[in-house]
């Protein structure tokens, strides 16, 4: 393992709790160099973790929080006595370790590295952080696929699991990663051994098609686990890597929580292939729960300890995951707007079948015409006749219809779009109580 020690830095700052306030949008503004180098100076500071550096830069520049932090003038928050006597040691601290630290230096160190530094709310902060409710004051990138694998209309997924995983795991993550990847969907991951690196050995086989991005709980630089050296350096040159933490932190155990609710963060869907009852990638769900991300699972053995957590995921009703097909149709369902129409910025995902998602298709044989005069295949037909008793969860739909889960979402996904179907909390409806078929009789719902 190669890790550029931080001298100083203490085992788990102070404000290592990853729930921060949402920062207020901001017109998106290019940094002075000399900003950006402050910036990376003030995310070296020993201690400082992601909550606290968020709120130093939220109301003034990395300029004039670096001149605050350095003359030992920065106010502690309108919090209790403890938490101002917490943060007064802290800020005591930075200024003493800023005595020492060039900013020039430090972002002269990023571009000898081939890191990009992006502050929020400059133009190349990656977009897909910006809804984030903690997102990062400052992130490092390597690769030159940052831009698009971090904008607001690229679709991806991310695939978790355990480290410990089976022969089983290990294939399944793979295949879903070159499935993902081959239809336009960058694979998203932790680098970890097993199931992150499987998936992300998968993407790589379609990495022209999409980038695979992976999140690090350390310094972008920092080669961890050292048995993935050689995957690292070919996800950093067809896809990205990205951190939170400074060039040449090394992976302490307080950031790898920290790094997953990133993994959450840019995540349409996440998908746990093996995890045991409790672990990473647990962690990792609640990350995404917390975020309003669909939770997929790959159903496993009963027998197999690696499947305890998935298996659990799925009682707990988690969507089932048994190939591209359920993914890449949760992933449409989730990708839909309000309407159900593609929301702005989207990219279309390939489906299961040569078309696009939401493109039209010719009606099946016996098929009905909607009101618009767009044809209904045998499907969405059946789709639309089970949704008309009121709202309908989809494990309904799927027992009414007898279609399997991949078929039906992207029936549901169209139907949606053409504004037959109402998608809302508790399930979906028809939107009009027309027959179906054009005649005054009803369909049967049963």
């Amino acid at each position: 393992m190669t890790c550029h020690d931080a001298p100083g830095a203490p085992s788990v700052p102070a404000d290592a709790s990853i729930d921060g306030g949402r920062r207020g949008a901001a017109p998106a503004r290019a940094l002075p160099r000399a900003d950006l180098a402050y910036a990376v100076a003030l995310a070296s500071l020993p201690g400082m973790g992601p909550a606290s550096l968020r709120a130093l830069i939220a109301d003034r520049s990395p300029a004039s929080c670096w001149d605050e932090v350095r003359r030992g003038v920065l106010q502690p928050p309108s919090a209790g006595s403890r938490a101002q006597l917490s943060f007064r040691r802290r800020a005591a601290a930075w200024r003493e370790a800023a005595q020492s630290v060039s900013p020039a230096d430090a972002l002269e160190r990023c571009d000898a590295l081939g890191i990009a530094v992006h502050v929020i709310g400059q133009p190349s902060y990656p977009s897909v952080l910006l809804a984030d409710p903690s997102p990062p004051a400052v992130c490092f990138t390597i690769g030159e696929r940052a831009a698009e694998a971090g904008a607001a209309g690229t679709p991806r997924v991310a695939v978790v699991g355990t480290r410990s995983c089976t022969h089983y795991g290990e294939e399944v993550a793979a295949e879903l990663g070159a499935g993902l990847a081959a239809r336009g969907v960058s694979v998203v991951s932790g680098l970890a051994p097993g199931i992150d690196a499987a998936a992300h050995e998968g993407a790589l086989v379609h990495a022209a098609i999409a980038p695979p991005i992976a999140i690090l709980g350390c310094g972008v630089d920092v080669v961890y686990p050292a048995s993935n050296r050689r995957l690292r350096s070919r996800v950093a040159s067809d896809g990205v890597l990205l951190a939170e933490s400074p060039p040449g932190t090394p992976p302490e155990r307080w950031r790898f929580p920290a790094r997953n609710r990133l993994i959450a963060a840019c995540a349409d869907v996440l998908v746990v292939v093996e995890s045991h009852h409790r672990g990473g990638a647990m962690h990792t769900v609640d990350a995404a729960v917390a975020r309003g991300v669909p939770v997929a699972a790959v159903p496993g053995s009963v027998r197999s300890a690696a499947s305890r957590g998935t298996n659990a995921l799925l009682a707990d009703g988690a969507a089932i995951a048994r190939d591209v097909d359920d993914v890449v149709a949760l992933l449409a369902l989730r990708r839909a707007g309000p309407s159900g129409t593609a929301g702005p910025g989207c990219k279309a995902v390939h489906a299961a079948s040569p078309q696009r998602v939401g493109a039209p298709s010719l009606p099946a044989p016996g098929g009905s015409i909607d009101g618009a005069g767009r044809g209904l295949d045998d499907a969405e037909e059946r789709v639309r006749r089970a949704v008309r008793g009121g709202v309908t969860t989809l494990e309904v739909v799927l027992a009414r219809t007898g279609l399997g889960i991949g078929a039906a979402s992207l029936a549901l996904d169209r139907l949606a779009g053409l504004g037959l179907v109402r998608r809302g909390a508790a399930g979906y409806e028809a939107v009009d109580a027309r027959p179906v078929d054009g005649s005054a009789r009803h369909a049967h719902d049963g």
